[in-house]
């Protein structure tokens, strides 16, 4: 791997933790050492344009384009075209950030691209978004959508998905309303991720009813049986908040 691969692994690596040190290196590999026909620096600028106009479509996907998300934006691209040797300079770099918008359904378009390299290179990118999404509180409804949107089109397998979410989705909230905090507490009651499916909700709820139903513990003694007589409450409480039981 040349330089700029390397610098792209060790820069997001400090900014996105310990998953931007493991793939961050071959999103640096492929993204910017692979020899293709269209030139290194035309891939370089396209990765910079598409990854600033994703990030900004994201994070206005729910009409709440928050400081909080600019901030994180403004992070991610500078990093990353300080990774790449600065192809931008300072003028050109805050016109990619302040103008963004201007790149039709970037994420999908980013997604695209990024489908041609290694699932590691799509992952890092589904990171970010994740970075942005949790940065105020996250995720909403919306965001959550499009991060499905980007796993299909990015052709990012389930497992993958799961666990770049899964590095994230603990986080605790900076802000957000009782509602996001219902729902954490809630998921964590059922041992899913904050981003789980209903389908991952009902099949926790399942294997938890399973060992928890007072059904199951007639014979214990009866402090035994009072106790997991509320966990099981505790379970079904979570699972009703969720799923609308």
């Amino acid at each position: 791997m040349g330089w700029q691969g390397k610098m792209i692994g060790g820069s997001l690596g400090s900014f996105l933790g310990p998953l931007g040190t493991v793939v961050g290196a071959t999103v640096g590999h492929f993204m910017v050492d692979r020899k293709a026909a269209v030139s290194k620096e035309k891939q370089v600028m396209r990765l910079l344009a598409m990854t600033a106009g994703a990030l900004h479509e994201f994070a206005c996907c729910n009409g709440q384009y928050t400081r909080a998300k600019d901030e994180v934006i403004r992070a991610i691209v500078t990093d990353l075209n300080a990774s790449l040797g600065r192809p931008l300079d300072a003028a050109n770099l805050a016109f990619l950030l302040n103008g963004p918008s201007r790149i039709d359904r970037a994420v999908v378009r980013l997604a695209a691209m990024l489908r041609e390299h290694p699932p590691a290179s799509a992952c890092e990118a589904l990171s970010w978004l994740w970075v942005v999404a949790v940065c105020d509180g996250g995720p909403s409804a919306q965001e959550e959508n499009l991060i499905e949107v980007f796993v299909r089109h990015a052709g990012i397998s389930p497992r993958d998905a799961q666990f770049v979410a899964g590095h994230f989705a603990r986080r605790p909230p900076v802000g957000g309303g009782a509602g996001r905090q219902d729902r954490r507490a809630a998921c964590d009651t059922l041992g899913v991720p904050y981003s789980a499916s209903v389908e991952e909700i009902k099949r926790a709820y399942r294997t938890l009813s399973q060992k928890y139903h007072p059904d199951k513990h007639v014979a214990l003694d009866p402090d035994i049986r009072a106790l997991t007589a509320e966990k099981f409450a505790q379970i079904k409480r979570a699972y009703d908040s969720l799923c609308g039981g």
